[in-house]
């Protein structure tokens, strides 16, 4: 509720500056220069090609792929990530409703573009993250 943010371009952010803040990022791992600074420790990347989760990739342009992780160096923020493999994945996160109060997702998403059309069933994948924040076998489901 009546929140308010700072945007900036991934090249005017400093993620050495207010460390216990939230961010929200948007894009890649290829198109987003903050990422590497916030997720590379995250066992979740997005690139132009797919969406890798622990061991697991769903190949794609069509893909979006939301997730939360622990900003680094902090003991309290998180990143938010909106992500989408190329301009098509990136489109469809503007459908989804992440900033909807009372609005549920776990952990981590993945949606193919399909489910515009096909519902729950464009879901490829979703699932929560373990205590250490690596990929949980067992709070893990992909469609196949």
């Amino acid at each position: 509720g009546n929140g308010a943010v700072d945007v900036l371009a991934d090249s005017e952010f400093d993620p050495d500056e207010e460390r216990d803040r939230g961010v929200i990022l948007y894009g890649n791992a290829e198109t987003n220069r903050a990422w590497p600074a916030l997720l590379q420790k995250a066992p979740i990347i997005v690139t132009r090609a797919g969406v890798r989760v622990g061991e697991h990739l769903e190949r794609g342009g069509d893909l979006a792929c939301l997730f939360a992780y622990p900003r680094p160096g902090s003991r309290t923020a998180m990143v938010g990530v909106v992500a989408g493999t190329e301009l098509t994945g990136m489109r469809l996160t503007d459908r989804l409703p992440y900033f909807t109060s009372g609005v549920a997702y776990p952990d981590w998403t993945v949606i193919g573009a399909d489910a515009l059309s096909v519902g729950l069933k464009g879901i490829r994948g979703c699932g929560f993250f373990a205590n250490d924040w690596t990929i949980s076998r067992t709070d893990t489901a992909w469609r196949m």
